[in-house]
This record gives structure tokens, C-alpha cells and sequence, in this order.
């Protein structure tokens, strides 16, 4: 049995004397945070809830000693220290909610996730970045495309329905950097006309807005033909991006259609099956096949949005201006996405290569 917020029971109804967290409350938080971060706390604290009951253990109020050793298991389970770091978090956010000590600031919750960061290392997977013309030193003087890249799948799209729709979420995405669920929730009122072609996207709210200030993203010419052509058969009012759905009559023609808006799952699918069919057109040059698919298992929506960073890195702007432009608060994480191409400018490399 689940609570009307989903919240393992343990947490919100219990005998009597022990602690649990107050519906009104619950519904404040709901309210408060993105719904990524909603589904998140509710995902790890059911995980901590069923692991303490199988435990006979309580999960509100938790012991420090059955924390660690939650965390512990995990790790064997698994699960990486990013992970762990993010259980914690949510149990301490779990006895906050219900005005209980955070038993995670304890001795022993912070060794044992100090020892797994030492045994499991912190660097996360990153997803591969889909560069515009693939691995070239500079974007902008590069002559054609390189390998697997953005301009290789903008050029094998068909020129039917669900072929005008990849080339325009496609372009749209590496243009403004958005992430997969920021992609789909773009309508048609929040794209405007710009200058020479250009265009502009407002993006209402974001992962670094939540509150909803508002901002801009540029539209390259590219983009907003795409997104023309794209209008032309889907219609103006709405969602943007949506499913396409194709028949097939009697007379052997396809007759495609436009549904309902895409979920946020899709854009990934729809980049790999974009990948594909750069590759069956051989605009992918001599590329290896296993190489070929460990390019399509690490291709995500994500990797426009690294593959832009890496691109303005590599067209030598700063990281002011890349921080402004995607929209970042934080320098860390563009600055880890450049990591793996500085080494090719570093003291090393401009020595080296010269032996």
C-alpha cells in the first residue's frame, strides 16, 4: 500500500509513538520541488524503507549503525558513490520532514560513504558528446564532417514527416543546449522570428529555473527551417515535438501521421534510430562496427548538450560566456565536459607532438 503522495508507508503511517512525516507537509514538498527531484526522494526512500523492513529494521527514526550498513550493501549491490551520496541525502531529508535529528551527519553514516567514494571512485559515466562536425580541433574552420556527428544525421533525415521531425529536434537541441525533458516541453508560442534567418527560443522554466524566471536560447538558421518544414505538416499550436505514426494502404504507399507529444524517453530513441540511418546511408565514413556501437549505446539525449560545450570550448570561447549560454549556474560540470579536450592543448601535447 502506497500513500496519496506515494511515499513508503513506513514513512507516513505508523503505530503509535513513532515518527512519521505529516501529509500537509508532504504536500508542501511535493509542491516545492521539481518533479524530477519528487520521484527521485520517493524512489530512494522506498528503496532505504524495503531494505529496512526485510531488515526489521525502522526507516523514521533511522540508526545511524543501519544507515551505514544500508549504504554497505548498496555497494555490493552496485550502485555507484553518486548513488549512495543521493540515499543519504534523501533519509536526511526523510527525518527533517519529520522535525527527527539527521542521524546521516553521525561519525559512522560519514566514514562509510567517505570509504565507498575511496573504493568506488566519484567520476559518473558521462554521456558521449555529439559534436556538430565530430572530432576536429575547431568547429569552425573544419571542412567537412568527421565520424559520427550532427551534421552526418541532419543530412541522412527522409524527406517524410518523421524524417522533418528528427531534423528538428535534432537541430533545435544542439543549438540551445536543452536537456531531454526541456526539449519536449517547447511549444510553438515560445519560438520567435530572430534576425537574417535566426531565431530565438524562450524557455520558461528549466533544471537551473525552477521558479520559473524565464530565459532565451539562440535558433540558427538551420534550426528554424527545420522547424518550418516541420510546421508545415504538424501543425502550429501546442507541443512542438510529437510521436509520428505511420500506415501503410492498400496500395502499398505509407501514410504517415502526428500524435501526441513525445515523452521525454523518446528523444534518445530518436537520436540512435538517427544514427542509424546515417550509418545505412555510409555518411559515418570507415567507422568500425564495434565502434559504431558503443557510439550508439552512449549516444543519449544528453549528448547534444555536451557535444555544444565541447564545440564552444574548441571554438575558443570562454567559460563565462558557455556558462551563459546552457544556462549553467555552476562551472563544474562544463568544465568537466572539456576536461578530455584540453589535454590535446595542454603543455604536454604541444611539446610532444612536435618529438
Amino acid at each position: 500500500m502506497q500513500t496519496p503522495l506515494d511515499l513508503p508507508v513506513s514513512l507516513t503511517h505508523a503505530n503509535r509513538n513513532d515518527a512519521v512525516i505529516d501529509d500537509a507537509l508532504l504536500d508542501v514538498a511535493r509542491r516545492a520541488m521539481s518533479a524530477n527531484s519528487w520521484r527521485a526522494l520517493r524512489a530512494d526512500l522506498k528503496v532505504f524503507a524495503d531494505w529496512a523492513t526485510s531488515m526489521q529494521m525502522k526507516s523514521l527514526p533511522a540508526e545511524p549503525d543501519a544507515i551505514a550498513t544500508f549504504l554497505q550493501s548498496q555497494a555490493e549491490l552496485g550502485k555507484k558513490a553518486a548513488t549512495l551520496s543521493r540515499y543519504a541525502s534523501s533519509i536526511a531529508r526523510a527525518h527533517l520532514m519529520a522535525n527527527l535529528p539527521d542521524p546521516t551527519k553521525s561519525e559512522r553514516v560519514r566514514l562509510e560513504l567517505k570509504a565507498q567514494r575511496r573504493a568506488l571512485g566519484v567520476r559518473q559515466r558521462q554521456a558521449k558528446g555529439l559534436r556538430f562536425k565530430g572530432e576536429v580541433s575547431d568547429p569552425l574552420i573544419a571542412t567537412g564532417p568527421v565520424g559520427v556527428c550532427v551534421e552526418a544525421m541532419l543530412s541522412a533525415c527522409p524527406q517524410t514527416i518523421q524524417g522533418q521531425r528528427d531534423r528538428a529536434i535534432l537541430s533545435v537541441a544542439f543549438d540551445t543546449g536543452l536537456r531531454r525533458s526541456e526539449i519536449i516541453a517547447i511549444r510553438w508560442v515560445h519560438i520567435e522570428k530572430g534576425s537574417s534567418g535566426a531565431g530565438r527560443l524562450f524557455i520558461p522554466r528549466s533544471k537551473s529555473d525552477q521558479e520559473g524566471a524565464g530565459t532565451f536560447a539562440y535558433l540558427s538558421q538551420r534550426s528554424m527551417e527545420a522547424l518550418r518544414q516541420w510546421r508545415d505538416v504538424s501543425g502550429n499550436d501546442g507541443p512542438v515535438f510529437r510521436r509520428v505514426h505511420k500506415a501503410r494502404e492498400k496500395s502499398g504507399q505509407d501514410v504517415w501521421t502526428v500524435g501526441a507529444q513525445l515523452s521525454a524517453q523518446s528523444v534518445t530513441l530518436i537520436y540512435r534510430s538517427m544514427l542509424d540511418r546515417a550509418r545505412d546511408a555510409g555518411f559515418l565514413g570507415n567507422l568500425e562496427h564495434a565502434e559504431f556501437e558503443s557510439w550508439r549505446r552512449s549516444l543519449t539525449a544528453h549528448s547534444t548538450r555536451v557535444g555544444l560545450t565541447q564545440d564552444l570550448f574548441s571554438a575558443g570561447q570562454d567559460l563565462a560566456g558557455i556558462m551563459q549560454a546552457l544556462r549553467w549556474k555552476s562551472p563544474q560540470q562544463p568544465a568537466r565536459y572539456a576536461q578530455a579536450l584540453s589535454v590535446e592543448a595542454n603543455a604536454a601535447a604541444k611539446v610532444v607532438s612536435k618529438f
